[in-house]
């Protein structure tokens, strides 16, 4: 689709570790495919200029707060995650999560809660732009009451005081 501008623009910032030069190098490749998509590619945030896509490497955690705070959606692509705990972390924050359909998103994590959705799951391009464009289209009462799911699931499922409970129940 075409870029748009206004109240309902649509950006994507990615945000997270960059450890060694194959990160780099993805980084890298995804910098060249906004150039090749006529993207505007920013590297910081904070301010209304006309930008797509911003790319937040190695944030401190009072940053990565923020953003996660101002997200609506929080994309995970990674294929057999044993666990994917920063899709726990987008749930907590009341961040809608598009996760890879494998490994501990799919078996643990983006479950049915209380029978309500708590995100999404893809397992190719494809899938994770229809679960996009459906996020999306959504009424914000829709998505707000799958973020409040999402939530309310990780504090109940993923708290320090059910870890305990469970560890105790074992013992």
């Amino acid at each position: 689709q075409s870029r748009q501008s206004g109240s309902d623009r649509i950006r994507f910032v990615l945000a997270g570790g960059c450890r060694d030069a194959g990160d780099q190098g993805r980084v890298r490749e995804l910098k060249e495919l906004c150039t090749k998509l006529g993207l505007i590619e920013r590297d910081e945030l904070g301010s209304n200029e006309d930008w797509d896509v911003c790319f937040r490497l190695n944030v401190p955690l009072a940053e990565m707060r923020v953003l996660l705070n101002q997200a609506d959606v929080g994309m995970h692509t990674m294929r057999e995650e044993h666990f994917g705990i920063n899709v726990v972390e987008f749930m907590a924050a009341g961040v809608i999560p598009l996760a890879h359909n494998s490994g501990g998103p799919a078996m643990d994590i983006v479950t049915p809660w209380k029978g309500n959705k708590t995100g999404h799951l893809a397992s190719d391009e494809e899938g994770y732009a229809v679960a996009l464009r459906e996020l999306f289209s959504l009424q914000p009462e829709e998505r707000g009451s799958m973020a409040a799911a999402a939530r309310e699931s990780v504090s109940n499922r993923f708290s320090q005081t059910t870890f305990e409970e469970m560890i105790a129940n074992q013992l």
